[in-house]
């Protein structure tokens, strides 16, 4: 039989994201640096007498929100957080980089790219590249596989460094739109953690069942050279369904792991 104890917290809690309808598993999130369940009320209180003291208390607007923070992610958080789907297929890719002209013989001034470009020469630009500073822009007259040609009458000189700006086609991709329509849906969210118990000494295992939760819209994903890695909040609501009858925020379950 499983005593009651006296826990003390030090561990992580691993998540469990499941479709709120159908169940049916999302993701495991087992890489999270923190989670935090915060439960709030508001307490209103019947005052009077000498010294204005508080006579009657009364408790309501109960709220739960579970906090997570992660230094790494994924798609699939990302698309929690967005309300929309992933989708994988080929994709088109901007892309610009710095070449040098060469000699394409009989006087002919070629560009050699990293991928094919996609479009006609008119979606691909071309400008002289000096000190790091955009220059003149240059006309492609051909477009064969990944060989740009100029045109004739082109300023850049074979040697020259140019920056071609294009777009190529990738075929293995995996996209994410943020529209304007899209937000978190409701999920069933499972959290699993541990608890050191003062008197025995064991630690007891523990799992918070969240039953209706729903990610607040709201994140920011830096980038910087510098610093600790970007961390991304996942902030939860919490919502009531009844379970046996009774409006239940989450339940806690501690048991033996066998």
């Amino acid at each position: 039989m499983l005593d009651l104890g006296r826990y003390g917290s030090r561990e992580v809690m691993d998540l469990q994201l499941f479709n709120y309808l159908t169940k049916a598993p999302i993701m495991t999130m087992d890489y999270a640096t923190s989670s935090q369940t915060e439960n709030t009320a508001e307490t209103v209180y019947a005052r009077g007498g000498r010294g204005n003291p508080r006579r009657i208390a009364w408790h309501g607007d109960k709220e739960t929100i579970v906090t997570v923070e992660t230094q790494i992610f994924t798609m699939q958080h990302l698309a929690l957080l967005a309300g929309e789907n992933i989708v994988s297929g080929a994709n088109e890719i901007y892309k610009s980089e710095v070449l040098t002209v060469e000699n394409g013989g009989t006087g002919t001034k070629i560009i050699n790219l990293s991928k094919i470009p996609v479009g006609t020469v008119d979606d691909v630009a071309v400008f002289v590249y000096k000190n790091g500073i955009l220059g003149q822009s240059q006309t492609v007259e051909t477009i064969s596989n990944k060989e740009l040609q100029l045109a004739s009458t082109s300023t850049a000189n074979i040697g020259d460094e140019v920056q071609v700006y294009y777009r190529w086609n990738a075929t293995n991709t995996h996209k994410l739109s943020f529209t304007a329509k899209g937000f978190p849906p409701y999920i069933f969210m499972v959290g699993d953690t541990v608890y050191s118990d003062e008197n025995s000494g064991e630690v007891v295992s523990a799992q918070l069942k969240y039953y209706r939760a729903k990610l607040q819209p709201n994140f920011t994903i830096t980038s910087a050279p510098s610093g600790d890695p970007s961390t991304l909040s996942l902030v939860f609501d919490v919502f009531p369904v009844k379970i046996n009858g009774v409006d239940t925020l989450y339940d806690m379950t501690i048991y033996e792991d066998e």
